[in-house]
């Protein structure tokens, strides 16, 4: 089978939030432009699947918060709508061997443990706003900052009490879902300051879990795509892209394409797979193979219907350390079938998945049984997604920058090289990290783009 030669104004390298953002604002303009990914599939770390029955779930991201403006906006243009996540009744903390009920976004531990949870969280909450939002490394305080390790604050923040410090440990690390060693804890002061404050990140109401999309996440995405049409091709891997004076060309197995513009979107540990030419400079490349997304694996637990909401209690549970550190509801809008969403982050993920497959998924439903009684134990499916192993992600829910990384290189996660932009969740920065966030960096490199294509003098042929 021949190559297919297309000519057009831009190439997007990844069919994610961001690429087909950025496709879409382009096409929008007038300009003719090309998607090319990798999978089988767009949505990147969005992924909806269906049950048997039908039922759609969500496999990776699946949340939105009221305030992510640029994702409820393009849900609006492809009419798509969103519900709330269901939080009437008690959660439940595994402290040992007890069962500790609770409503609210802190646990009834012992008054200390929660004092000190509050004011760490203030503490983090004030430091963030002294951060510029689109240039971190900037603030007064930021080599300081950025030396540091997200583990090394921890274990200075104040939290003593061994389940205080657990949970609020797991928390942060469910936030970047790697080793917090590994962590700049700049970078978490960045974070939330691009989300407003850590509570707004960690909560259900009024916070990045407050909505769920009715259809699934990845419906946006689909019906983005079908707007696209013939502009879209799937299963199409870019492996190298070339600059000569005016022209992008890019190689995606069975396509070559010849661009004015190039913006690539994909994971940043994914864009050291491609030859650039002229090679990206040393400094870039340090950026990229430090950027690195943590281990995360994402398990949906399908039971007839949701029980344990008529046994009074949310569905959200935690248990640091355990093969099911957190869980939340993520039953359909339709009520039916009952959907728990649980998840494991870093060292915690890898150890459950060195395990068979029949033992891990044992681990995951014997701890929902011990938190929300016998019938927890009889899911009719188990969905498993570990993130990390996809050989088109390689982690979420997106990459961590280690100690040192935002004050050397930070400025390079937009910056364009010559004809190639980037977006992408880690080059955003309000909403940085989540969906909103992707969709935000492709409406900015779109912006970006535009505004170097008009002003560009196109020699005649």
């Amino acid at each position: 089978m021949g190559v297919e030669h297309i000519d057009v104004d831009v190439a997007v390298v990844g069919g994610g939030y961001a690429g087909l953002t950025a496709a879409r604002r382009l096409q929008q303009a007038g300009k003719t432009v090309v998607v090319l990914e990798a999978r089988d599939r767009v949505g990147g770390r969005i992924w909806t699947s269906r049950l048997p029955d039908g039922t759609p779930v969500d496999r990776g991201g699946a949340w939105i918060a009221s305030c992510h403006d640029a994702i409820l906006g393009l849900m609006r243009e492809v009419g798509v709508s969103t519900y709330k996540t269901w939080v009437d009744g008690a959660h439940v903390l595994v402290d040992g061997h007890r069962n500790r009920r609770y409503t609210g976004l802190i646990p009834k531990i012992s008054p200390l443990a929660v004092v000190t949870i509050a004011l760490a969280q203030a503490r983090l909450d004030r430091m963030a706003k002294r951060v510029p939002l689109d240039e971190p490394w900037y603030a007064k305080r930021a080599a300081e900052w950025d030396a540091r390790s997200v583990a090394s604050y921890l274990e200075h923040c104040g939290i003593r009490t061994g389940i205080a410090r657990e949970l609020f440990e797991m928390a942060v690390r469910g936030l970047f879902t790697g080793d917090l060693e590994e962590v700049s804890f700049l970078h978490l002061l960045f974070l939330v300051r691009a989300h407003g404050s850590i509570g707004r990140l960690f909560s259900i109401e009024g916070g990045a879990q407050e909505n769920l999309v009715d259809g699934g996440a990845g419906s946006i995405a689909h019906r983005v795509a079908a707007e696209l049409g013939d502009a879209l091709r799937l299963s199409a891997p870019v492996r190298a892209v070339g600059q000569r004076h005016d022209r992008v060309s890019v190689e995606a197995g069975g396509v070559t394409v010849s661009a004015r513009r190039v913006v690539v979107t994909v994971p940043p540990a994914l864009v050291l797979e491609i030859a650039f030419d002229p090679p990206l400079r040393d400094d870039r490349m340090t950026l990229y193979r430090n950027a690195v997304a943590g281990s995360e694996t994402k398990t949906l637990l399908v039971y007839d219907e949701p029980f344990w909401r008529a046994e009074g209690f949310s569905g959200q549970t935690s248990e640091p350390g355990s093969a099911a550190e957190v869980t939340i509801d993520a039953t359909p809008a339709s009520g039916t079938p009952g959907v728990l969403a649980s998840f494991t982050f870093g060292r915690v993920a890898r150890h459950f998945d060195a395990l068979d497959p029949k033992a891990r998924r044992d681990a995951v439903v014997d701890a929902l049984r011990r938190r929300l009684g016998p019938r927890a134990g009889s899911p009719a499916d188990v969905v498993e997604t570990p993130w990390w192993t996809e050989e088109w992600t390689r982690g979420c829910s997106f990459a961590h920058l280690p100690p040192g990384a935002l004050t050397r290189s930070g400025p390079l996660l937009r910056e364009p090289f010559g004809l190639v932009h980037w977006a992408g969740t880690e080059t955003a920065t309000t909403s940085h990290g989540a969906i909103d966030g992707a969709v935000r960096s492709g409406e900015r490199a779109a912006a970006e783009i535009l505004d170097h294509l008009e002003q560009a003098v196109v020699p005649r042929q």
